[in-house]
């Protein structure tokens, strides 16, 4: 079950850095990036980063023991969390 719920975990993360790497440009929610290019190039790289981080996650997954998939989950709510506070400080 528990491998089930890291695979999920691991598709939302790449989901996630794709959706931050396509609205770099573009309006997202509230915020609109052509005129804020410092947040769109937070949200590219924070994209970037949850990109590599689903696929360092998958080798984790495959090739180490399941206790280091924690690894992932760190890093991924690190990443995310930025990205939160940023675009809070950004209201």
């Amino acid at each position: 079950m528990i491998q089930i719920a890291i695979i999920v975990f691991l598709i939302i993360i790449a989901l996630l850095g794709t959706i931050l790497c396509y609205y770099q440009d573009k309006k997202f929610l509230l915020f609109d990036l052509t005129e804020n290019r410092h947040l769109g190039r937070l949200m590219y790289f924070s994209g970037i980063a949850l990109i590599g981080v689903a696929i360092c996650g998958a080798l984790i997954y495959w090739l180490l023991p399941l206790v280091w998939t924690l690894v992932t989950l760190v890093a991924a709510s690190l990443i995310a969390g930025l990205v939160g506070l940023s675009f809070a400080t950004n209201l």
